[in-house]
């Protein structure tokens, strides 16, 4: 048999929809990517299996299990994605109890009693991965130190869950090395398969958002030069269009300028995509940004209207969003968003100028897509409902995938968020389609459902 030090399983979704976007969306997990080239860098033999790649399936890691001879299972789970690695989990262990389970992702960072309580896992990693796994492998493989000297994580101990200190943030992202590509599997057919993360964490405080909280309320960012340098290789292997993938790469002006100037000194020949803020947006940077070779910006909106956002702590006005989206296509960037349906002090009303603004979006030439308000462990819908006046009616994580409503609002019913969601997929759809037929009746959109 082969020796797998630690096998890294991505577990996937329950939503067979997802396997329909992937066809669009659909990435390599990189966070898992960092973790394996850490590991290796230690000299542990690692293999990654992306469970959310349509190809993959269980049998997949059942075959790996038995042919090899693993020490470690690592699970990476979102909330939508926890109960399938439950599943799996409980799938190794029938294999082979001796296998160490280890459970790690955002879901797991706030829910660690629950997941140990699931019986299945035997550790918890706590918030950033990469010292901390590296510390359990070489407790649990290498038999170094003690359990008491690994920071980070979770466990039960005397039937009761332990919960160490915690391991302290990675300062500098340029200590991390640049994920080994060759981790992932036929990685060229995904839809995205040139993805870069330039930071971790987010500025913003939204409601619906753990990307602050999971991130110790700070915005850590990678130098400029090891941001080029990861884009060198990508384009080494043959990507010539890159997918940026944090929460706000604009965040930061100084630092996204000198990214801009390094981009076009280089002159990599590369396009890529971000994500930004509305408030993070010049006509100045989105000239030069063009210049670098940007292609598409995909931009926070969420809401039409100001009330709203106010509510879940957006810190934008509307007017902004006109002005960011107007310039974007005047200078040739692609604007995208995706728009919230069933926000908590959202009613009927509010949902429909939230339409109406698909609507012009899409016929300014920009694209949009929906999903459902989903109060994910960790953010301030999910710690304090009462004070966004929801009530939580369904927990089964299955349905938390922002296409399902979990919740009732001030003003609309768990039945109401969902009929308004399906009338916002037709809406999109439709609009689409009128773009792909000039002489289509523009107001054919907005008739009643």
């Amino acid at each position: 048999m082969n020796k797998i030090d630690v096998l890294l399983v991505a577990a996937p979704s329950p939503n067979p929809s997802m396997y329909f976007a992937y066809s669009r969306q659909g990435m390599p997990p990189l966070g898992l990517g960092y973790l394996a080239t850490v590991l290796k860098e230690s000299e542990y033999t690692v293999k990654i299996i992306d469970m959310g790649h349509p190809k993959i399936t269980v049998n997949v890691m059942i075959d790996t299990l038995k042919s090899n001879d693993v020490r470690l299972i690592g699970f990476s789970c979102t909330t939508e994605t926890y109960s399938s690695a439950v599943r799996l989990a409980a799938m190794a262990k029938e294999i082979s109890d001796d296998y160490s389970i280890v459970f790690g992702g955002p879901h797991v960072s706030f829910e660690y009693e629950a997941t140990l309580n699931s019986g299945v896992v035997d550790y918890v990693v706590l918030n950033e991965g990469e010292r901390v796994l590296k510390n359990l492998c070489d407790y649990v493989i290498r038999k170094t130190g003690a359990i008491d000297d690994v920071k980070g994580i979770a466990f039960m101990r005397n039937n009761a869950v332990y919960k160490a200190e915690p391991e302290p943030f990675i300062e500098n992202l340029d200590v991390l090395p640049i994920p080994d590509r060759a981790f992932f599997e036929n990685l060229s057919e995904y839809a995205l398969p040139a993805t870069v993360s330039t930071s971790r964490g987010c500025p913003g405080k939204c409601a619906f958002c753990a990307a602050s909280v999971l991130s110790g309320g700070r915005h850590r960012m990678r130098s400029v030069k090891s941001i080029i340098d990861e884009f060198e290789y990508l384009k080494s292997l043959g990507f010539k269009q890159i997918s940026i993938i944090d929460d706000t790469m604009t965040a930061d002006a100084d630092r996204f300028n000198s990214f801009l100037d390094e981009l076009i000194s280089r002159k990599l020949d590369v396009t890529w995509y971000c994500e930004s803020r509305i408030d993070s947006i010049s006509r100045d940077l989105l000239l030069k940004s063009k210049a670098a070779g940007c292609t598409y910006i995909q931009y926070g909106v969420e809401s039409a209207n100001q009330s709203t956002l106010d509510n879940i702590n957006k810190d934008i006005r509307l007017e902004q969003i006109y002005e960011v989206f107007n310039l974007s296509l005047e200078i040739g960037i692609g604007a995208a968003t995706n728009l919230i349906i069933g926000l908590p002090s959202d009613s009927k009303s509010d949902v429909e100028n939230t339409l109406s603004l698909a609507g012009t979006f899409m016929s300014m030439g920009a694209e949009v897509s929906a999903s459902i308000c989903t109060p994910y462990p960790g953010t301030p819908l999910w710690n304090a409902p009462q004070k966004f006046e929801i009530e939580i009616v369904d927990y089964d994580l299955d349905n938390y995938t922002t296409l399902r409503p979990v919740f009732n609002s001030k003003h609309l019913t768990l039945r109401e968020i969902r009929n308004l969601f399906y009338r916002a997929i037709r809406l999109i759809g439709e609009k689409r389609l009128e773009r792909a037929s000039p002489n289509a009746n523009d107001d054919s959109i907005f008739g009643d459902v």
